[in-house]
């Protein structure tokens, strides 16, 4: 399996495709992120920045995904 590292920018694209430019996306996925304190202290664990953070590895995604959901629900 080929590791995949996603950047931090296309994932809130992926979650808040409304925002009008990826800062603002970005902002409410970290604000999404902070208000899951389980979410944020296991981020924090695997290396995870809040603030300097551009992207995510494998395990980082699979949090984000197991604790805020897909963001492509079928």
């Amino acid at each position: 399996m080929a590791k995949l590292i996603l950047s931090f920018s296309e994932l809130a694209g992926m979650y808040f495709p409304g925002c009008s430019t990826p800062k603002n996306a970005v902002r409410s996925l970290q604000r999404s992120i902070k208000r899951c304190t389980n979410l944020a202290t296991a981020l924090v664990e695997t290396g995870y920045q809040p603030y300097n953070h551009r992207w995510l590895s494998p395990k980082q995604y699979g949090l984000i995904i197991e604790n805020l959901g897909d963001p492509f629900p079928e």
